[in-house]
């Protein structure tokens, strides 16, 4: 059978369109490589958003939980019933110098003497206090030789260093941190501050690393059992600039004092009008005749430092109500028993 011949024109036209069909499948061939590309591509970049968007949720949360790890605690509440330093202060007679001496050693400011003083029952305890090299408050009177090996006035300890050297080789030292915890597990014991200082800045330093380390353990309550002590009205007015404590004492030790009943009268005054606790001085410089302004104002009088039983009691008949002792427990002070005697003797 004879083929079919087609026209030029139509023939034509068959060729156009498959060369139009072609080209289209071509295109959409086209297409879709350049959109299967394209589309990896996409999930490819959607990938690492994700991947990105990831870390960065990491790194979020791990930035949130060091930011929660490095606040400080939840201030804990003072427990309930418990003394304030100027109850316990006002109940008790002696104050444990430098928290009291042990086997004759006296001015250490070590655990051993806070212990010994303690279990004779003192309730009441000075502590001096200086800032190490890297800024850490310490208990220490200053950095004089022969307390701890390697450390003097030119060698300043780390706290590191500090805690690490035993007092006389064989005493226990505390940082600052460590006197707030012993307050935690003694609930019955308050601590006069000696930190010698008048200069702002190093007022300053050491008064804003008392707030601070407490602040960091949750245990600003304790500062109900502070009596800070303070050295003229100047230094009481930085320090209460800093942080308002509830108990001042002023010692007059290094102000001015002129060892009369003006100048005895001006310190009460102030202390009355400023609602400061008392004063404290020298025992020796101490006269009966002060007493009645010092009851006239308010005031109460402590001196330091005494280690004679019969002096200390001479002391307390002239006026005074506490003694600072290195060595004195209440025992020592306790009145004879009068009938002790006769009941032998009977």
């Amino acid at each position: 059978m004879a083929k079919k011949a087609y026209s030029p024109g139509v023939l034509f036209f068959k060729r156009l369109i498959a060369a139009t069909l072609a080209l289209i499948i071509l295109t959409l061939a086209g297409l879709s490589i350049y959109f299967g590309v394209k589309l990896g591509q996409t999930r490819g970049m959607l990938a690492q958003t994700q991947d990105a968007l990831v870390e960065y949720q990491l790194k979020e949360a791990e930035e949130e939980a060091e930011r929660l790890r490095s606040l400080p605690p939840p201030e804990q509440a003072k427990p309930a019933g418990e003394a304030s330093a100027a109850d316990i202060f006002t109940a008790n007679t002696l104050v444990a110098h430098a928290l009291g001496s042990v086997d004759g050693e006296a001015g250490l400011n070590c655990l051993e003497g806070f212990t010994a003083s303690y279990e004779a029952g003192i309730r009441v305890f000075e502590a001096d206090l200086r800032m190490t090299s890297d800024g850490a408050l310490v208990l220490r009177h200053d950095w004089i030789g022969g307390l701890q090996e390697g450390v003097d006035p030119t060698r300043i300890p780390t706290l590191e260093e500090f805690k690490a050297k035993k007092l006389k080789g064989k005493y226990t030292p505390l940082s600052f941190r460590d006197l707030l915890l012993l307050m935690v597990r003694y609930p019955d014991i308050c601590v006069i501050t000696d930190t010698k200082f008048t200069d702002t800045e190093a007022v300053d330093r050491q008064f804003r690393a008392i707030v601070d380390e407490a602040h960091a353990l949750g245990l600003s309550y304790l500062f109900d059992r502070f009596i800070v002590q303070i050295y003229s009205p100047e230094h009481f007015e930085v320090v209460d600039g800093i942080h308002h404590f509830p108990c001042y004492i002023y010692t007059l030790y290094q102000d001015y004092f002129g060892k009369t009943e003006d100048s005895f009268r001006s310190k009460a005054i102030f202390c009355q009008e400023h609602g400061i606790l008392g004063v404290t001085m020298d025992a020796t410089v101490w006269d009966p005749d002060y007493a009645p302004i010092a009851n006239w104002r308010g005031v109460h009088v402590s001196v330091h430092t005494v280690n004679d039983a019969d002096t200390a009691k001479k002391l307390l008949r002239t006026g005074v109500k506490t003694i600072y002792t290195d060595t004195l427990t209440p025992a020592d002070l306790a009145p004879a028993d009068t009938n002790t005697e006769g009941r032998h003797n009977g």
